[in-house]
């Protein structure tokens, strides 16, 4: 398992260079499917019990050096009334918001912005520098492009790209908290109209920029403060595709075949001991109803102390706490836990734990003393003051039931920040892609400047927490706790 930490460590740190594979003239559907066919144990399958493709992992880039071309997956189509994003856990495509009318938020376009002009996709297997999938803005006149653009990868001739800064909540003007990565920019390598398109002058001779710069910086709504709004979201001065692809290269991530394979067997692994070493009901964990099942109890606890190993649920999970928890919450971003039509109980397991790790990754905690979940703060030099591996000894049992069982009020309390949390099961709104998903969703909180925004009654009907679910209670009481034995 260590080997898995530095591999992590390694990969999410530094960059790789793409590698260069010719394409074919025409992009084949996305159908393969090897991703959730490596391991039954995890995997996402269809309702034939068949699993299902990734659109980020199962496709490949094939990146053409000599035409600048790349294959690109298609998150939301030009026009569209909805925008969509593509989950890079499970892999699929999901609603995400409605688009309404709304003037500009900066105030330097005078028309009202609304649908997309262009495509936006993403480029499977790379990571921008966020560790977000790479973005790509995508221009076309053909009509397949438009109709047909999600039911397979698109071959798109890269031409440049910009700088996206993004305010993480609030009002970021003038201030320098704003993240900063790489969007590319390019247009559909089969579409012959835009053959003479060559590089970024042509690009600007052509294609009404200012418009699509304009829908760029509004169409995601924007962030607030009470019922004051503020921009979410700038878009930089356009970069010729040379110095783009140099800063890319030096700055991303390409996730080969080989990396993709190791990544995916190291989760595996670490979810598999989570469960089987922490989250499988062991015979110490059972009540003991009976004196002769008391003193069978104490007996097999004083064992496992003698092994110094852990003596309850609570101890196994501190100990691989301390561990894994850096590996374990980073998998949670990349690698599909469990296998809800195999098991179940191991699968809603996993998803407690899967939470649970990651809002103490992203700036939430669990404090055991007062029993109540809060948000993190940092110290002097930005790193969070409440630290899980340090502070899980606090939590016993009782506590981490009680995590568990106010997970959903707060994080029905989080939709009114920034960001919050939602377990997605199908996507099955009327415009939604009805795909099968049953992961968690990170989703924004912004707001929209639109006379009849679409958006609000969606964000106040949207579930959050999956339903008909619970955790299973820990803290067992049995006769122990009758005679007052603490052991």
């Amino acid at each position: 398992m260590k080997s898995l930490h530095f591999f992590l460590i390694a990969l999410f740190l530094s960059s790789c260079s793409w590698r260069k594979v010719e394409i074919t003239a025409e992009p084949e559907p996305a159908v393969s499917n090897q991703w959730f066919s490596v391991n039954k144990n995890h995997s996402l399958v269809d309702a034939g019990g068949e699993a299902v493709s990734h659109l980020l992992f199962d496709n490949s880039p094939d990146y053409n050096e000599s035409n600048r071309t790349v294959n690109v997956v298609i998150a939301t189509p030009e026009g569209s009334p909805y925008a969509y994003e593509i989950d890079m856990n499970s892999g699929q495509r999901y609603y995400s918001h409605s688009y309404c009318k709304q003037s500009d938020v900066w105030n330097s376009y005078s028309g009202s912005l609304n649908r997309p002009i262009f495509s936006i996709g993403y480029i499977p297997r790379m990571l921008d520098q966020l560790g977000e999938p790479q973005k790509v803005i995508i221009w076309s006149h053909r009509k397949e492009f438009k109709e047909e653009s999600v039911a397979k990868f698109q071959s798109v001739r890269l031409l440049g790209a910009y700088v996206e800064q993004i305010c993480p909540e609030g009002n970021c003007l003038g201030k320098d908290n704003w993240l900063s990565r790489l969007v590319f920019i390019g247009i559909d390598a089969q579409d012959m109209s835009l053959v003479g398109i060559k590089d970024i002058k042509d690009f600007q001779n052509t294609i009404d920029w200012k418009t699509s710069k304009a829908l760029l910086e509004n169409i995601n709504g924007r962030n607030f403060i009470g019922e004051q709004t503020y921009p979410s979201l700038k878009v930089g001065q356009l970069i010729p595709y040379e110095e783009a692809y140099d800063y890319f290269k030096k700055r991303s991530i390409n996730l080969s075949d080989v990396e993709l394979k190791k990544i995916q067997r190291g989760c595996h692994l670490l979810y598999d001991r989570l469960w089987e070493e922490v989250g499988k009901v062991r015979p110490e964990d059972q009540p003991a109803k009976t004196i002769e099942e008391l003193n069978a109890k104490i007996k097999l606890k004083e064992s496992l102390k003698e092994k110094k190993l852990p003596t309850s649920f609570a101890g196994r999970l501190q100990t691989f706490t301390k561990k894994y928890f850096n590996e374990v919450s980073t998998c949670e971003k990349f690698v599909y836990h469990g296998n809800l039509n195999r098991d179940p109980e191991a699968f809603w397991f996993l998803s407690y734990m899967g939470i649970y790790y990651r809002l103490h990754r992203e700036g939430y905690f669990f404090d055991c003393g007062s029993r109540s979940w809060q948000r993190n703060i940092q110290d002097d030099r930005g790193r969070p003051v409440h630290d899980l591996k340090k502070e899980i000894d606090e939590c016993g049992e009782q506590e981490i039931d009680m995590a568990m069982n106010y997970l959903p009020n707060f994080l029905k309390g989080l939709k009114a920040d920034r960001n919050f949390y939602r377990f997605i099961d199908y996507d099955n709104r009327s415009y939604g892609t009805h795909n099968k998903m049953y992961t968690w969703i990170k989703s924004k909180s912004n707001k929209f400047e639109c006379r009849n925004d679409p958006n609000a009654e969606i964000h106040k009907k949207m579930s959050l927490f999956p339903e008909d679910i619970q955790w299973k209670e820990r803290n067992i009481k049995d006769i122990a706790n009758e005679m007052k034995i603490i052991f």
